[in-house]
């Protein structure tokens, strides 16, 4: 039925935006994965999961922790979100993309399930729904452990359906964000990421505000969940960062590398560690002081700190697209390249304040290069170039409207004089400037 990155592609973009529409029942989006998964056999119940929920950090927790599992000998199908360049970075067996015939095996199935859901239903299954029921489908009986990662929130995200008691939840950073969804308090966005928290089973929460924890605390009493909380900030802290990348004490071990770059990270890390080391201690296996060294060193994802080199000048591909995301992107680089001015490219969705997110990269001698993203349909739920050139204008930061992305990576290049440029504010961006940066392919997948 399928027979290609192509026809995966169609298919998948085919499908609606999003599975939250006007008149529909709150949970719909995840009762219809749920309804999707049963035709093919409940496939979220045939491994142990890891399900990662949060505001910041919750792509590279779950690379970090599948890193270290693999690099522990197990077998590791990864579930991402977003992707950046390709949709077959959303289904992963421990470092490279499930295999081609794999996928469209799988996907042959998936897509005869929602066409009866639809059917008996009457509505239509979003694009996240059936790419989340296409990564249960394509892990199971292929993994040792899944790790998971949410859409947006928790509780009534198409991922919350693994009702396995041993399933692992781990929260990371809350903040502000999709307030339109799941609240205007942190308190009430913490209630929803709990969501995923198991009934009688573990968690493990990063430490944040006392208006979060206290909001994770509640849900956990009431679905009885034993929750280990970890002092990310603390590692982040005294996590060292540099031209050569980022390091970090642990326990046990000193100046660990780690292969996602910047003092966040380090957080990330700990946040990542202490989930694994929990599934060590219940399945019965021992952390490996070589494997976690090699697992955190070798931790990889797209639109994380990528580092380019264009004509001599450093370029950086990121998808932070909040003002707390920028700001640990502004921090990363300028102890990267410590004393150099940064030319910003960057494009925002409408959803993310836009002050907060100029204010977040206005560092000294900073200069922006607003943009748009390719594809008209997205054109009103992002700012303007123009917009984005006066939200910095007025935080003092000189800026220019260029409307096609790689237009204004090359403006950026032939302008800044050699000094770093940094495209950023949406994962969709890196993708539409890849070409002009010459990215290296995804990698084929493995062996089945």
């Amino acid at each position: 039925m399928f027979s290609g990155q192509d026809e995966l592609e169609r298919f998948l973009l085919s499908r609606p935006a999003t599975g939250r529409r006007n008149g529909a029942a709150p949970d719909a989006p995840r009762e219809r994965t749920r309804e999707v998964l049963a035709g093919l056999g409940d496939p979220q119940e045939a491994v142990r999961t890891v399900h990662v929920a949060g505001t910041a950090g919750k792509g590279s927790v779950c690379a970090f922790v599948a890193s270290l599992l693999t690099r522990h000998g197990f077998r590791v199908g990864v579930q991402a979100s977003p992707h950046v360049y390709g949709i077959r970075e959303r289904f992963r067996i421990g470092d490279l993309p499930v295999r081609a015939d794999v996928l469209d095996d799988r996907l042959a199935a998936v897509a005869r399930s929602v066409a009866a859901v639809e059917a008996r239903r009457g509505e239509r299954c979003s694009f996240f729904e059936v790419v989340t029921a296409l990564g249960f489908a394509a892990v199971a009986g292929r993994a040792d452990y899944a790790v998971v990662e949410t859409g947006i929130g928790g509780r009534l995200d198409p991922t919350n359906v693994v009702a396995r008691p041993d399933k692992l939840a781990v929260l990371t950073a809350i903040g502000l964000d999709h307030v339109d969804m799941l609240g205007s308090t942190l308190g009430e966005i913490a209630t929803q990421k709990a969501g995923i928290l198991p009934v009688g089973g573990r968690a493990v929460l990063a430490r944040g505000g006392p208006e979060s924890d206290a909001a994770v605390a509640r849900e956990a009493v009431r679905r009885d969940t034993l929750v280990d909380v970890v002092d990310v900030a603390s590692a982040a802290a005294l996590a060292r960062t540099g031209p050569a990348g980022t390091t970090v004490d642990l326990a046990g071990w000193s100046d660990v590398p780690l292969g996602l770059h910047g003092r966040h990270q380090a957080g990330n890390a700990v946040l990542a560690l202490h989930a694994v080391s929990v599934l060590a201690r219940r399945d019965g296996w021992r952390l490996d002081p070589l494997a976690v060294r090699q697992g955190l060193a070798v931790t990889s994802l797209p639109g994380r700190f990528e580092r380019r080199t264009v004509a001599g000048t450093p370029v950086v591909l990121d998808g932070a697209h909040d003002a707390l995301k920028l700001s640990a992107l502004a921090t990363t680089v300028a102890e990267t390249h410590p004393g150099r001015p940064v030319t910003w490219v960057l494009a925002l969705a409408r959803d993310k304040d836009l002050g907060e997110a100029v204010r977040a990269v206005a560092g000294a001698g900073a200069r922006v290069v607003a943009t748009g993203l390719p594809g008209g349909e997205h054109a009103s739920r992002h700012w303007s170039p123009s917009e984005i050139a006066a939200a910095a204008g007025a935080a003092g930061v000189p800026a220019v409207a260029v409307a096609d992305p790689a237009d204004a990576v090359d403006h950026a290049l032939t302008t800044g004089g050699g000094d770093p440029v940094v495209v950023t504010g949406s994962f969709r961006l890196p993708g539409a400037v890849a070409s002009r940066l010459d990215r290296p392919a995804v990698p084929e997948g493995q062996p089945a």
